[in-house]
């Protein structure tokens, strides 16, 4: 099942960068939306992702096959066997001339009404892979040239993964990014 989740989620991320074009974002690309510079590293799907705090790069992070004893023990997997866990990385900075509280965790649409922004929030603290959930937002202050690292999750139907013939996109500080 793991195998083929994984095929599906490589299917989805090729088609992911393939059917971008027009005025919807392209993954990687750096944009600049209501003062905040941002690029969406990536979007992935899991049934189980890391969540061992403290200095670890791999926080909110897809388990990979080979996990640790520990990664696993403190991994977190959606309630339901019916729904999995979107994993969402962007980098974000504040250009603009005032601060900027960065609350965003995005929106996934699924088949163009069914909608999902609920989850978590955290943000890199420092480069040495030490991460913080945030409930409020943070506050990027002005005149400063630090750009953060933020994941964002949330639990949704395995139906955004395993329905192909569904238009599914994800939407961030305004800017469209196609999914498939």
């Amino acid at each position: 099942m793991k195998r083929v989740l994984s095929i599906l989620l490589t299917i989805v991320l090729c088609l992911s960068l393939c059917a971008c074009g027009g005025k919807a974002g392209e993954i990687g690309t750096t944009y600049t939306s209501n003062g905040v510079e941002f690029t969406l590293n990536y979007v992935k799907f899991t049934d189980a992702m890391d969540n061992w705090g403290g200095a670890n790069d791999n926080y909110w992070m897809p388990l990979p096959a080979d996990a640790s004893r520990n990664q696993i023990a403190n991994a977190v997997s959606p309630m339901s066997e019916e729904d999995t866990i979107c994993v969402i990385s962007y980098t974000a900075k504040n250009v603009s001339k005032n601060d900027i509280v960065i609350d965003d965790r995005g929106m996934l649409n699924y088949d163009n009404g069914y909608t999902y922004s609920d989850g978590g929030l955290s943000y890199r603290v420092s480069p040495t892979g030490i991460w913080d959930d945030i409930e409020g937002g943070l506050v990027l202050e002005k005149l400063k040239e630090k750009d953060y690292e933020f994941r964002v999750y949330m639990v949704v139907p395995k139906a955004l993964v395993e329905n192909m013939d569904k238009p599914l996109t994800y939407k961030l500080f305004g800017i469209k990014f196609d999914l498939r």
